[in-house]
């Protein structure tokens, strides 16, 4: 009978049987009733670790789980993938305006030796080359396109862009301006 269900199918029959609502079920997995309800009709997948949680918790064996929501372990890496690139993504750009900041800082306690100036430029060139790397896959894998996506998120991605223009800026006016250059 289970045998050709998806996993949301699954999921909700399991919770129906055991007499447990989405709210009680969320609150066991410390996820919004919300994720529960785009699990059981399928909109979005679990984490691996979530999975593991349904399986312990409704006696299903992982294999039966994993397998029965055909897309179930591709949506699973494609959201690992995900979380992994906005993690270099944040990072590389936290760095960027270290870097910037150091910059910045540079000219009020007095200049910073040739070596660590050309270091930080390098260091930042490179970071901005890991961000826009790591937003392009971000952009690839999350497959939103600009009209999809809430104002949240449109404000953010305009901030992100202006950002990386202005770290770009901030390193062609050093440069310019230490170097005499160009």
């Amino acid at each position: 009978m289970e045998n050709h269900m998806n996993f949301g199918e699954i999921l909700q029959n399991k919770r129906k049987e055991k007499g447990i609502t989405q709210e009680e079920l969320a609150h066991q997995l410390l996820v919004s009733s919300k994720t529960i309800s785009n699990w059981e009709t399928n909109k979005t997948t679990p984490d691996i670790d979530n999975v593991i949680r349904i399986s312990q918790l409704f006696d299903i064996s992982l294999n039966h789980l994993l397998l029965e929501g055909s897309d179930m372990v591709e949506n699973i890496k494609k959201n690992a993938e995900l979380r992994e690139s906005k993690i270099y993504l944040v990072t590389s750009s936290v760095t960027n305006l270290v870097f910037l900041f150091i910059f910045a800082v540079s000219f009020i306690f007095g200049e910073l030796p040739d070596i660590i100036s050309i270091a930080l430029a390098v260091g930042t060139f490179f970071n901005l080359s890991c961000v826009l790397y790591f937003s392009k896959r971000y952009r690839m894998l999350s497959n939103t396109m600009w009209a999809s996506r809430t104002k949240k998120q449109k404000i953010w991605s305009l901030l992100f862009s202006i950002t990386l223009v202005a770290v770009l800026f901030a390193i062609l006016f050093f440069i310019r301006f230490k170097y005499n250059a160009f």
